[in-house]
């Protein structure tokens, strides 16, 4: 890679972490729906112009922070996701809400405005996909109880942030498996034919 490439990558990768952070520090001041692109310009200093180089719209740019988020909580979870019980994975999940707070509450504050579920939806099924078949007295398809999962762990999340985090990861992790994942998996999954469970 020339020099040049190298340093136009670097500019792009800092121009998105401004940007990044810009959301993140105005949405937290005033809520997603009142900032503005011009606003999110001005804050990370960057073009009104540049800000479209870099990203067609708004949620756009939101979009873009959850998935670099979802990518890093997955690299986490990878070495808990063949474990039975999910506390572990739970507790990967609140410990890294815990360090990411700022980004958490910015995505909980704009879910009403993009359908971040959605996308997360995805992630937890494919993930849930690779343990677990759909059983087959199940009470609900794989998508309900998929749903049901990402909206309750969504609506625990809110709730955790916005108590100021009072219960550890670890409790938080176990009560995940008890209030969402086991029954989830009760009346929709089973693991997978001659996967044995760790």
């Amino acid at each position: 890679m020339s020099s040049a490439v190298a340093k136009v990558d670097a500019r792009v990768v800092r121009t998105r972490q401004r940007l990044r952070e810009a959301l993140v520090s105005l949405v937290l001041e005033r809520g997603y729906e009142a900032v503005t692109i011009r606003d999110l310009a001005h804050r990370a200093a960057v073009g009104y112009a540049t800000y479209f180089r870099h990203y067609p719209s708004k949620d756009a740019l939101l979009l873009d922070l959850l998935e670099d988020l979802l990518a890093d909580l997955l690299r986490l979870l990878e070495p808990t996701l063949a474990d039975e019980d999910a506390s572990r994975s739970g507790a990967t999940v609140f410990d890294h809400v815990r360090r990411h707070a700022d980004l958490y509450r910015v995505l909980v504050a704009s879910q009403r405005s993009v359908d971040l579920v959605a996308r997360a939806r995805e992630v937890a099924f494919a993930n849930l996909g690779c343990r677990f078949e759909p059983a087959p007295d199940a009470l609900l398809p794989p998508e309900a109880a998929v749903n049901h999962l990402v909206r309750s762990l969504v609506a625990l999340i809110e709730w955790w942030l916005g108590a100021g985090m009072p219960v550890p990861p670890e409790r938080m992790g176990a009560a995940f498996e008890a209030l969402i994942m086991r029954p989830v998996r009760a009346v929709a999954f089973r693991r997978h034919e001659g996967q044995a469970p760790s």
